[in-house]
């Protein structure tokens, strides 16, 4: 798939196969592009679809379709494209798509991206894809919400491949700046993905890391904004990083903190919350009747008097291994309907 003679000599114009336009192409059925495909061609092709507003859609599902096997078979020549002329803009664009077909499958050429183990370390194209993940991340958010189930669901696997797969220091920046929301949801979704990619970069990448005060940066900011109601979010994060780093080597690394995030780390440290309550299931005086009447059988009748030396009736309601639970009719004649319905 070289480009030096398609330079040299016109050729004819890329035509898409009406089978690259499948929405559900799935990874394993994708297959290297044909030895007589000009990459020159058909790129421009590409661009002319998702450059045009009023394209077909199921041209750039083809274009996407076309992508995900260049990415797959030949990552050099996916990168020139997709980031030298732009494409990745646009794909980001198409998970705002009212088409859910082009978002699912705008979501799926990104998730195959994502799911390429990458350090931080490897400096190679990083910040173009720095770049895309961190222009990515609020539309996935975003779309974690979505009433399409599928939609969902696609969004969910970028979101955990990025946190596996993207081990850079400017993802988890990312998901911290965008904490500070007045969604709680979002802002909860993003401190559990927060966490996770904090386990998985390890001890030794905070340890060595020089920019750990920009974290914590963040962490502060996002309590401030909601003390009440951010304090526990933030306790995790905090609690997180002690768990992975070891309380010593945290405090060593808050050196560089301001004096000011220094306090509202311990505040945020030293605050104690408060569990849940329990909720308590109420249950219907029907229900209630239907049990007391099927654990009869462990019941005692018996008669006893009132607080005045009154004779009274009383059903003892004798548990094992609990007190008796006495419910008093009034002085009621058991064989009497009214008194029945009173137990």
């Amino acid at each position: 798939m070289t480009t030096e003679n398609s330079k040299k000599q016109k050729v004819p114009e890329f035509i898409i196969p009406e089978e690259m336009k499948n929405i559900n192409l799935s990874h394993e059925s994708l297959k290297p592009l044909e030895p007589e495909i000009d990459i020159v061609s058909m790129m421009q092709k590409f661009k002319d679809i998702l450059s045009n507003k009023d394209s077909d859609w199921t041209f750039q599902i083809a274009v996407i379709n076309y992508l995900r096997r260049i990415f797959k078979f030949d990552k050099q020549v996916f990168n020139q494209f997709f980031y030298g002329a732009k494409f990745n803009l646009k794909i980001i664009e198409f998970i705002d798509s009212v088409r859910s077909s082009l978002a699912k499958n705008a979501l799926v050429l990104l998730n195959e991206i994502f799911s390429e183990q990458i350090n931080g370390e490897e400096k190679s194209n990083s910040n173009s894809l720095i770049s895309l993940i961190k222009s990515t991340i609020p539309h996935l958010i975003s779309k974690i919400n979505s009433n399409k189930s599928f939609i969902k669901a696609e969004s969910n696997m970028c979101l955990e491949s990025i946190v596996k797969n993207m081990k850079f220091f400017e993802v988890l920046l990312t998901f911290l700046q965008l904490m500070n929301t007045k969604k709680t949801k979002d802002a909860e979704l993003l401190v559990e993905l927060s966490k996770k990619m904090i386990k998985n970069f390890g001890k030794e990448f905070f340890v060595q890391n020089s920019q750990f005060n920009e974290l914590i940066k963040h962490i502060v900011s996002f309590y401030e904004s909601h003390k009440d109601s951010n304090v526990k979010l933030s306790k995790d994060i905090l609690n997180c990083f002690i768990e992975v780093m070891t309380k010593e080597e945290f405090d060593k690394k808050m050196e560089k903190c301001t004096k000011k995030e220094k306090e509202n780390v311990k505040i945020i440290l030293e605050t104690k919350i408060a569990q849940p309550k329990k909720k308590t299931s109420s249950i219907s005086s029907m229900h209630f009747r239907k049990d007391i009447n099927e654990r009869k059988k462990n019941f005692k009748l018996s008669k006893c008097n009132d607080a005045k030396g009154n004779k009274s009736v009383s059903i003892k309601i004798v548990a094992k291994g609990k007190d008796p639970v006495v419910i008093h009719s009034n002085g009621a004649n058991l064989n009497d309907e009214n008194a029945q319905k009173n137990y």
